[in-house]
């Protein structure tokens, strides 16, 4: 189901939603999409108008079933602009490659949830391995936009000596693609994307997009990759005004752009829940197209190199939780002098402090003397 004119509904409890939906004809099922994990449906605008005083009438347990209806909300892309570059600057500039004899992000499953990836491009082609497109099940995850390939890169391009190379160059790139040649997705193609993480084992998820609208099955949709354990990456927003949604949800971790002079860019989003900035101004990684590389800005830049970093704490100790990742981010990140908090958050993530100081973590916890045990 691909349709702005949809509709998502969002029951309070899974046992109402599965009251009404159980009862319906085979056919509208079919024109429906569940999503059980929050509580949720997508259909037709039509549909709802025919259904919706039977979504109102009592459950088995004898009280209203409560729901709330949503727009198919549009999201975009953070892409602002773009200028010809000819090196990578931003993996230098977080200290990446400092720390790859220790830690290249093996092991760790990464999903981008975007226009998909061209999974034929050498910097990116051994690292792929699966994806979904949510736009059409029948089609593969290829990449019209280029967005997706774009952040893709900056995460895991591999270090093969031509091209560029990424944050974590060995991490395991999913190809989630909600978005479509025009950089445009809707709710439920989000949704799905999510929805196939949380059964896919998926551990971070880079979500370089946004919209000035909020969405509670969204959020929920959040709420739930969350508690499975999936920690989620957000980029803020490219209007210089307050953050897009799902960055202003506190259950991600939401990326502004800084450019070369360490400055936060101009375009970058702000707010209280912004968390972190990294490099997002004239950012070249992979590109599907002739030359195959391109440098773009945007928020949407920045994001894909905490990504980065996550994947490789995570690949050291595959053991952290989402929270535990964010406490190591937010005691090594580097505030940047002059600059408001609702600007910069926590401040600039170095790959380098974060890995030094989970390895210290580590040494601590193993040389820490053991309980005496009872007699």
């Amino acid at each position: 189901m691909r349709n702005q004119d949809q509709l998502c509904v969002m029951y309070k409890t899974e046992k109402d939603l599965l009251y009404f939906y159980s009862n319906l004809p085979v056919y509208l099922k079919q024109r429906m999409k569940l999503w059980q994990k929050w509580n949720s449906i997508t259909l037709l605008q039509q549909d709802y108008d025919a259904l919706k005083s039977r979504m109102t009438t009592q459950g088995d347990s004898g009280e209203e079933q409560g729901f709330i209806v949503e727009k198919n909300i549009q999201y975009k892309l953070h892409q602002a602009y773009e200028e010809e570059q000819t090196i990578p600057w931003g993996v230098a500039r977080v200290q990446a490659p400092r720390v790859w004899p220790r830690v290249q992000g093996i092991g760790i499953n990464v999903g981008i949830i975007d226009t998909g990836i061209d999974a034929r491009h050498p910097d990116l082609q051994p690292n792929i391995k699966g994806g979904v497109n949510t736009i059409d099940a029948s089609s593969p995850f290829v990449d019209a936009n280029g967005h997706g390939t774009h952040v893709a890169g900056t995460v895991a391009a591999v270090n093969n000596q031509v091209g560029v190379v990424g944050v974590s160059p060995r991490a395991r790139l999913y190809s989630l693609k909600a978005f479509d040649s025009e950089g445009s997705a809707t709710l439920s193609d989000i949704a799905q994307a999510i929805d196939w993480a949380i059964d896919n084992n998926i551990r971070i998820l880079n979500m370089s997009f946004g919209s000035r609208d909020s969405s509670q099955v969204l959020h929920q949709a959040i709420r739930t990759a969350l508690a499975n354990g999936i920690l989620m990456i957000a980029s803020a927003g490219n209007a210089n005004e307050s953050l897009d949604y799902p960055a202003r949800h506190p259950e991600v971790l939401t990326v502004g752009a800084t450019n070369r002079q360490n400055r936060v860019a101009p375009f970058s989003n702000y707010g209280s829940t912004l968390n972190y900035v990294q490099p997002g101004v004239d950012i070249l990684s992979t590109w599907p197209e002739a030359p195959y590389y391109k440098t773009l800005s945007g928020t949407s830049m920045a994001t894909p190199h905490l990504t980065g970093i996550c994947a490789l704490l995570l690949s050291q100790s595959p053991q952290l939780t989402p929270r535990q990742v964010k406490q190591i981010l937010d005691q090594s990140a580097r505030r940047l002098p002059n600059t408001a908090q609702r600007r910069q958050g926590r401040g600039f993530v170095i790959a380098t402090r974060a890995i030094n100081l989970l390895t210290r973590r580590i040494e601590a916890r193993n040389n820490a003397p053991s309980a005496p045990r009872r007699r």
